[in-house]
């Protein structure tokens, strides 16, 4: 993306910084233009400071904001669907193992919707009716005061820590980033001798945690770094029965792995996940606990606003200064008045690293609630619910909105394409804008019969096509075909 500036009244040389969750850098004040470069859809925010020649503040802060939207042609290229079907032969399911083990890789603190989906799932095949089920967590992140949710469901849970000295950090000249990518050539490498001694005791500390995993399936999620190169190796090294990467997001790093698992066949047949080798490529949609995230049986009171909400991680990739833009031009004098349309309360679901930049519009942030059932009560109090992501894998916070009988307005790409069907079960927005965006909300607001409509569109795409017991179903084939014969 191109950018132009000029800075005033610099008497000799300076810079220009910029800082942000995923814009940062430092450039000349004398260099003009420039580019952010290798920017996914999505809305960023950076922190655009003047410096002098000795990094001292000249100017005051301000915080730029755009907006990475794709061409229609890079949005729809990606859109091949061929079909797959999850199922075997009794025959073949009486020859698989009845004792299965499976070992799950965390690498984020946050509840975000992969975490969730394992432990639930964990919590499921716990009552397998013929499987025996066992399970192993390993949080490779330092351990916090706060009890790991793996730990609170009676799981075992082992934290391990690629550890390096601050004499080897200094000596090596070390990034987070170096170190990892050191790693995975140390793992690679046939002959080791010349590398550091801590990647020697490092993987020596990576095999001795991960032995309880051989024989067994270890899972692992995108992370777009070359830990998800060492897992893949360390799989083999340990004697799993298999490596599955799932993929809670696109465009990971190259490596191999027994099985690719994703929520989409967008997803699995994306353009960026042909670089990861696999023989076994699965579609399994997250589904959700119907009679959990059910139907409100009542009307909302009259007279009062319509609630207008999403619910979603607050990050850039969500592209959610689309959806505040909008919010904007609905509620300024000009745009919105009692006789054009009803009042409404913007209401947002959900925590994440951009939450502060979304302070200043007429939004409620309500952050996380990661109980479900509150949750349920919070979404049964909406009205119309708004999902401006432009690369979702799938997104299983429409589904549960989907679930309890919301009209989504939503722009219809990428993953939400296999279950999103306009003027059916939600209200596609065709152009990738605010305007546009702004007019979907508009036109759901000023009709509840279409409100109406949509919604139990919506509650029925949900029952017929994602039930959780059907991903729970689809995950144990998988794990079945995986650990009872590597030649299924």
């Amino acid at each position: 993306m191109p950018i132009q500036y000029v800075v005033d009244g610099l008497t000799g040389p300076g810079f220009v910084r910029f800082t942000g969750a995923n814009v940062n850098g430092v450039a000349l004040a004398t260099t003009t233009t420039g580019q952010f470069v290798n920017l996914e859809p999505g809305s960023f925010f950076t922190t655009v400071e003047a410096l002098d020649d000795r990094m001292a503040l000249v100017s005051k802060p301000f915080v730029l904001h755009f907006e990475r939207v794709p061409a229609a042609t890079e949005i729809y290229r990606e859109l091949r669907l061929p079909k797959q079907v999850l199922w075997a032969l009794p025959a073949a399911v009486a020859r698989r193992r009845v004792e299965r083990k499976l070992c799950f890789v965390v690498r984020s603190r946050s509840l975000d919707g992969q975490k969730r989906i394992w432990l639930q799932l964990i919590a499921s095949l716990r009552e397998h009716p013929t499987i025996a089920y066992s399970f192993h967590a390993y949080v490779l992140y330092k351990p916090t005061k706060i009890p790991e949710p793996f730990t609170k469901m009676g799981i075992s849970v082992t934290n391990v820590m690629l550890n390096v000295s601050s004499e080897d950090w200094a000596t090596h000249e070390l990034t987070v980033n170096k170190t990892k990518k050191q790693f995975a050539a140390f793992i690679e490498a046939t002959d080791r001798s010349l590398f550091p001694t801590y990647l020697h005791d490092a993987w020596d500390g990576y095999l001795e945690a991960f032995a309880p995993c051989r024989g067994a399936i270890l899972l692992f999620a995108n992370a777009r770094d070359h830990d998800d190169q060492v897992l893949a190796l360390l799989g083999r090294h340990v004697g799993a029965a298999a490596t599955i990467f799932e993929l809670s997001s696109l465009f990971p790093m190259a490596f191999a792995v027994d099985a690719v698992i994703g929520p989409s066949h967008y997803a699995v047949n994306h353009s960026s996940v042909n670089r990861i080798q696999a023989t076994r490529r699965y579609v399994i949609p997250p589904g959700v606990d119907i009679d959990l995230f059910y139907k409100r049986t009542t009307l909302n009171e009259e007279g009062r606003c319509l609630v207008v909400g999403y619910l979603g991680r607050i990050v850039a990739e969500k592209s959610l200064g689309l959806l505040a833009s909008a919010i904007e031009l609905l509620t300024t004098t000009a745009n919105s008045t009692t006789s054009a349309m009803p009042c409404m309360d913007f209401r947002w679901v959900g925590d994440g690293a951009d939450i502060d930049y979304y302070r200043r519009y007429p939004i409620t942030l309500l952050g996380g609630i990661y109980n479900e059932t509150d949750l349920v009560r919070e979404l049964q109090s909406w009205d119309i619910a708004v999902h401006p992501g432009l690369q979702e894998t799938f997104c299983i916070a429409n589904v549960e909105v989907m679930a309890v009988g919301l009209p989504l307005v939503t722009f219809g790409v990428a993953g939400t394409t296999e279950y999103v069907r306009h003027d059916v079960n939600a209200w596609v927005v065709d152009e990738m804008s605010p305007a546009a965006l702004a007019d979907g909300i508009r036109r759901l607001a000023q009709d509840g019969a279409l409100r109406r409509r949509l919604g139990d569109g919506a509650r029925a795409t949900v029952v017929k096509q994602f039930q959780w017991s059907d991903t729970v179903a689809k995950y144990d084939e998988v794990f079945g075909r995986l650990i009872g014969s590597m030649n299924v």
